[in-house]
């Protein structure tokens, strides 16, 4: 069947040199493929005359014959060459006019490498004449099959420009292939292999599309490159796609833009070997379909990556504008939309030139900003962004270098910074701090004596997460240390805010001097945050390094060893102090109090062991090691001697704070089989729990299991009345501070009193810690307390010295019951 489509065709370049070579074209469309040569004889006066650009040439499998009459014009010779700029053709078949007649010859053209890339014939035109060719056209490949005559030398002018252009994108690939592949072997990026299979991709849809493919490989694997060159295309997308992500580092925070751009590229794959089972035009169809869609989403990743600063991004950005305009114009081409010419015959070719060439610049930015961000990682607190304290170390040894030894390490610590955090989160703290370093940063700016420590001319160095240093020039320094230090202390005085609160917290300073307290960077730094911890207990806050506090930090560092040693090998004890139920005088529970007696230093007190644990990472070991010998001495007394009371085992706030501390606590009681019900976990630091959700959680858990959660330090340190209302807590412990000697003092005896009725009040159980005497106990039983302890009763004793004590009881009571008011709590 025969049509007369009307399609814009894209313009077949006029090569006719002031028109002494002329062209007429008319056309016939057999969409069914019905026809052959002997056909075509007969239906010449079908043909339909048109314009050269009006071709309807369309994406199918139809076969078009082409009648093209070529007339001198001139009265010379002329070689001239007929040629078909499409190597993806099916069918190219040409026949010319014998002489004098309208039988048709067929003209053979050669099979070399020359004519698969660039199909043509060449034919000589003599002066004053004409010829006519029929032409046989089908390719299943792009449809538009631009047909021209060309002059001999003007064919082998294109030919040399199109091998040029195609040489230097094979170039351009072999360099940028050998140069990523190194990249990939140095530093192991997956972005790099994508990009060299992006490479391979686009190299073979170029060696397909422009035919120069026959000119590397053998024409037997071009041939097969040729017919799966959509299912290549596809891949040419998905690792255009997969650099994008890998690229712009979605993997590294994976969200939903990343899982997406995922599952695409998996759907684009499906969809590469699903095009397998169909014919060509739909695969055609399928794929120039959802090629716009990767290219917006595409488009999508990277302006959504630009919103947060991506700058170092900019040349991939830029690789985009020619790919999106070589991708509009080479589809717009290939499917008769648009005007051929030389320039948007290979529009694609170039665009994937500088496209790949702008990749390569990208992805050497990237690798120098990927550098950048590691030297920034070492230098710079990744969440704060403050100078880290490699720089003030780098810095000191520099100036060692330059035998430069007048100076001095000064190291600013805010005054009970370790007790404020634990009333903020990890964002305060951080802000807190980046508030501080602007201020002392102002402070400092013009002050010639403070060195700057960084490429930026940083002077403060963040250091152990709570403190800053900076370094003193002595011979500049025309203000004596008092005032300097004066300064930083008013500066963190009018700047430590907390929740909106202002603080009236100073800092804490420590001076090392260089070479006077050593020359290395490590020593000087160490011996300036010794010199702040002694300052801490100064009534000017500050302090120079002595010798005595590095001995002082042996020794603690020593003790920290030990107890290491001495907790691995079970040489601490567990002491026992007996609690009494004030109305019946039964004991009721006891404290469990751990104690250490050191084999060389004999008796080391808890109040110097305790800190030492927390600061050294131990706490949490001590305390399950506690909870462990507890619990088993807790199923000795029950089972071995018949004594069913409860045991009060201390629990501070590092403890709740770790993630695991509630399994560990489970596994430990389960382990004892002591039932939950007997157990009293007495919290410090209570006031610290207050808005936290973890420890809440922790809490009310070990509540449900059972266990008396009791709060420890009420009346001493942060923990306040309005704080507790906030826990779930059962019992009250009022501090020793306000029980001793209470009828001594009618301020603590108020407090005494008052506490306590608070306490029945809000539902709590409350104990009495420091009774030491008869009417210690009177009073505060007077008062409405449930339980008293202290040395009254007993000192802690050792387990063993417990039992014996406990035998010793009349009828497990400490004497006579006395009559007292007595509230019970629900516990």
């Amino acid at each position: 069947m025969l049509i007369n489509l009307h399609h814009k065709f894209t313009g077949i370049e006029q090569h006719t040199n002031n028109k002494i070579i002329s062209t007429e074209y008319s056309y016939l469309i057999d969409q069914k493929n019905e026809l052959a040569i002997d056909d075509i004889t007969q239906r010449l006066t079908d043909f339909t005359a048109a314009e050269f650009h009006s071709i309807p040439y369309q994406l199918s499998t139809q076969t078009v014959w082409l009648k093209l009459t070529v007339t001198n014009n001139s009265i010379d010779h002329h070689s001239l060459v007929l040629h078909a700029d499409n190597s993806l053709l099916n069918t190219f078949n040409i026949y010319s006019f014998a002489q004098q007649s309208d039988q048709l010859q067929p003209i053979v053209t050669k099979e070399d490498i020359l004519s698969q890339v660039y199909p043509h014939i060449n034919f000589t035109l003599t002066a004053k004449k004409k010829t006519s060719f029929i032409i046989e056209l089908q390719t299943e490949g792009p449809p538009n099959i631009p047909v021209m005559v060309l002059q001999q030398g003007e064919f082998q002018h294109r030919l040399l420009y199109a091998q040029l252009l195609y040489g230097a994108f094979i170039g351009i690939v072999l360099l940028m292939t050998m140069y990523n592949l190194i990249l990939f072997f140095a530093v192991k990026d997956k972005v790099y292999l994508i990009y060299i299979g992006y490479l391979v991709c686009a190299t073979l849809v170029m060696s397909s599309l422009t035919g120069f493919g026959y000119l590397i490989f053998s024409s037997s694997l071009q041939a097969t490159i040729n017919s799966y060159l959509l299912f290549i295309d596809y891949y040419l997308v998905i690792f255009l796609l997969s650099f994008t992500l890998l690229f712009l580092r979605y993997q590294q925070q994976p969200g939903q833009a990343y899982l997406v751009g995922k599952y695409f590229c998996w759907a684009l794959i499906a969809c590469s070997f699903y095009s397998l089972t169909i014919d060509t035009i739909a695969q055609t169809k399928l794929f120039f379909s959802l090629q716009p869609i990767v290219y917006v989403f595409t488009l999508y990743l990277i302006f959504r990556r630009l919103r947060d600063d991506f700058a170092w991004a900019k040349f991939y950005v830029l690789s985009w504008i020619p790919l999106l305009i070589g991708a509009a114009i080479q589809p717009l081409v290939l499917l008769n939309y648009l005007d051929y010419s030389f320039i948007t015959r290979n529009a694609f070719l170039f665009a994937v030139m500088a496209e790949i060439t702008l990749m390569a610049f990208a992805l050497a930015e990237r690798m120098r900003r990927h550098e950048q961000d590691r030297i920034n990682d070492i230098a710079y607190h990744v969440n704060s962004g403050l100078p880290r304290k490699s720089n003030i170390e780098s810095f000191i040894n520099q100036l060692n270098r330059e035998k430069q030894q007048d100076f001095s390490v000064l190291v600013i610590k805010p005054e009970h910074i370790e007790k404020v955090a634990l009333y903020i989160d990890d964002a305060m703290n951080t802000e807190l701090f980046k508030r501080l370093n602007q201020k002392l940063s102002s402070l400092f700016e013009f002050n010639d004596a403070i060195y700057p420590l960084t490429d930026k001319k940083e002077k403060l160095c963040f250091i152990n997460n709570n403190c800053f240093a900076i370094v003193l020039n002595n011979q500049r320094n025309k203000q004596s240390v008092e005032t300097l230090i004066q300064s930083i202390q008013i500066k963190t005085t009018d700047n430590f805010v907390v929740n909106n609160i202002n603080l009236p917290l100073t800092a804490i300073v420590g001076i090392a001097k260089s070479p006077e307290h050593g020359t290395q960077s490590h020593q000087l730094i160490n011996h300036a945050i010794l010199a702040a911890n002694c300052g801490e207990n100064s009534t000017v806050k500050w302090a120079t390094y002595k010798e005595e506090s590095s001995n002082e930090a042996s020794y603690l560092l020593k003790l920290t060893r030990d107890l290491k040693v001495a907790l691995e090998n079970n040489e601490l004890e567990v002491y026992h102090q007996p609690q009494i139920d004030l109305r019946t005088l039964r004991v009721c529970s006891s404290e469990c109090l751990l104690r250490w007696q050191h084999k060389q230093e004999g008796f080391i007190p808890p109040a110097v062991f305790i800190p030492i644990a927390e600061d050294m990472g131990l706490i949490n070991e001590l305390t399950q090691w506690v909870i462990k010998q507890s619990l088993t001495q807790q199923r000795t007394l029950t089972e071995e001697h018949g004594y069913n009371h409860m045991i009060s085992i201390n629990i501070s706030g590092k403890d709740v704070a770790s993630a695991h501390f509630f399994t560990q606590c489970i596994d430990l009681i389960e382990a004892s089989e002591v039932p939950a019900d007997k157990i009293i976990f007495e919290l410090t630091e209570s006031a610290s729990f207050a808005y936290n959700e973890h420890a809440l959680s922790l809490i009310e858990k070990l509540t449900e299991l059972g266990v008396t959660i009791s709060i420890d330090d009420f009346g001493t340190g942060y923990s306040t009345m309005s704080q507790i209302s906030h826990l779930p807590f059962q019992e009250l412990k009022v501090d020793r501070e306000f029980v001793e000697n209470v009828n001594d003092d009618k301020k603590r005896m108020v407090i005494a009193k008052t506490t306590v009725k608070m306490a029945k009040g809000l539902g709590l159980e409350v104990v009495a810690e420091g009774i030491n005497s008869q009417a210690d106990e009177d009073t505060l039983r007077d008062f409405g307390c449930d339980i008293g302890q202290g040395y009254f009763y007993a000192k802690p004793m050792a387990f063993d010295d417990y039992i014996g004590w406990l035998n010793d009881l009349d009828n497990g009571r400490i004497k006579q019951p006395l009559q007292g008011e007595f509230i019970p709590a629900n516990k």
